[in-house]
């Protein structure tokens, strides 16, 4: 680890890791949170409430919060580009204004906070890794709406260059696609970010579903390995991890 991150992480510890799930897939109810579970390992699920049905359609999650699971912002409208759809009608990213994403960020975390009362404040995770409204001279990153509401924002990023601790923007933090990733593939990121003092951030989709997908058996290779480096990588929520590294900085500007 180098020099200048001592004393960024906890004793013993070199390096972070963050198990990331978007969009409350099934399979991450099935098959990721009981194997993490059986290992002792915490993640946060970024959900959208969007639809007069959300309380009984996300009815499983309130549980998973209650045993230590952080419960995340996805946004509402989960809103993406409009050039990821045919839909000449499609209100995309482009079509937004500032006013109108932080209209829809709120609108689920007051869903989100009635799902999952007292566990705010939260983080938040883009769609799409997209963090632009407008186009073109009107563009304009809404990184700063999050920054206003909440503890840290998590996006998409470099392969194999995770966040470091000091420098990373906490509402703009990078994170690594697990898509048809192999477990060495995945102890390897882990174990290049630990030699950095880093931290790196998975993001998963499906177990063993989808076009997103993971294999179970990848999947649980990465649980072992960071159940087995309990000692020295901390396996922990986004939120928790980013309350961290903002008290240390801020302890070292004071």
């Amino acid at each position: 680890m180098p020099e200048s991150m001592k004393g960024v992480w906890p004793s013993g510890i070199c390096g972070a890791v963050s198990l990331t799930f978007d969009d409350g897939d099934q399979s991450q109810l099935k098959r990721a949170i009981p194997r993490m579970e059986e290992r002792g390992l915490l993640g946060t699920f970024f959900l959208s409430p969007k639809g007069d049905d959300y309380v009984q359609r996300l009815a499983p999650w309130p549980a998973v919060a209650a045993r230590g699971h952080e419960i995340g912002n996805h946004s509402l409208g989960h809103t993406c580009s409009c050039n990821l759809s045919n839909d000449p009608h499609y209100l995309g990213l482009e079509k937004l204004t500032l006013r109108d994403i932080e209209a829809d960020v709120l609108e689920a975390e007051k869903r989100i906070e009635k799902l999952v009362p007292g566990t705010g404040p939260r983080t938040f995770c883009y769609p799409c890794y997209q963090t632009d409204v407008g186009q073109g001279l009107t563009r304009q990153s809404y990184v700063p709406v999050v920054a206003r509401h909440f503890v840290a924002g998590r996006t998409g990023g470099e392969f194999g260059i995770p966040n470091h601790p000091l420098h990373a923007d906490l509402h703009f933090l990078v994170s690594s696609d697990c898509t048809r990733m192999s477990g060495p593939e995945l102890v390897g990121l882990v174990e290049r970010a630990a030699r950095q003092g880093r931290w790196v951030i998975f993001t998963v989709h499906g177990i063993d579903t989808g076009r997103l997908g993971i294999p179970e058996y990848e999947f649980v290779d990465l649980l072992d390995h960071l159940s087995a480096n309990k000692h020295r990588i901390w396996t922990a929520p986004l939120k928790t991890i980013a309350q961290h590294l903002a008290d240390v900085r801020a302890r070292r500007k004071g």
